[in-house]
């Protein structure tokens, strides 16, 4: 599972040129609301309508989250809807990009605040409607403070704050010992990145690649999971900052085959 990357804050305040941005580095799918709201014809804006929209949103980028980054720009003022989509699903990081109101005015070339000051819009968020400020958000940027550029180095530095460990693999089953390679990867502080084969259908190769990213996230939940072609070897230049090591383990676990496994002899 992937992470999704919840943008919230004020109208204009910065979130989706931010979004734009980090979805460039982390080469994310970007859900922005606005556009969500043209897709689906959703033109109203009160609570039950937003509510709607939220949990709409949520979902969608729950199921994206299965295979790529997400980066969610939407207003979202309400924070008990926000608290129970943050609990709903666990990958989610709740960004709160930070502006003042009166920058956010200055920055609306729209003129949406204009439009809801003299009437013209109604159950807007920063006039006639509140917006609820997240209590415990994953981060907070300040787009009134920081560049666009700064703002989306904090997040990366969020999305990379824990070294990762990449094991490649058929995985044809996951057994007792790839779990054991991966509980010497936690206990030096390293996230799992599993690395899938995507190797062809076959009598030593008969689990699909749908079949591993299941077992694997049903057996190792806290690990990433990236699908790879049929690789032969890894090679890299000089200096490239990684290295490549074998890691040793105890006979009676380097003994467990998957070959064995799919014969039945284990």
């Amino acid at each position: 599972m992937k992470n999704i990357y919840w943008l919230t804050g004020l109208p204009c305040s910065g979130k989706t040129t931010i979004a734009k941005e980090l979805g460039r580095h982390l080469y994310a799918e970007i859900l922005d609301g606005d556009n969500l709201r043209d897709l689906v014809e959703n033109k109203e804006f009160t609570k039950e309508s937003r509510t709607r929209h939220m949990m709409y949103t949520a979902a969608m980028a729950h199921y994206l989250s299965k295979y790529i980054d997400v980066v969610v720009s939407l207003v979202s003022p309400i924070k008990e809807i926000r608290e129970a989509i943050k609990n709903k699903y666990s990958n989610l990081l709740e960004v709160y990009v930070k502006c003042d109101l009166d920058i956010c005015k200055l920055r609306d070339v729209k003129g949406m605040y204009d439009k809801a000051e003299k009437g013209e819009i109604t159950n807007f968020t920063g006039v006639q409607e509140k917006y609820e400020e997240p209590l415990d958000p994953d981060i907070v940027v300040r787009s009134d403070e920081s560049t666009i550029d700064e703002c989306v180095n904090q997040i990366l530095k969020l999305h990379n704050n824990t070294p990762k460990a990449l094991l490649i693999g058929r995985w044809q089953p996951l057994h007792a010992g790839h779990k054991a390679l991966f509980n010497k990867v936690r206990q030096e502080g390293k996230k799992i990145l599993i690395g899938i084969r995507d190797t062809e259908i076959s009598e030593s190769n008969p689990y699909s690649v749908t079949d591993r990213i299941a077992m694997i996230k049903e057996q190792v939940p806290d690990a990433e999971v990236v699908v790879i072609p049929d690789i032969t070897e890894v090679c890299y230049g000089r200096g490239v900052g990684y290295g490549i090591r074998e890691i040793r383990l105890s006979a009676d676990i380097e003994d467990i085959s998957a070959t064995k496994i799919r014969k039945g002899e284990l």
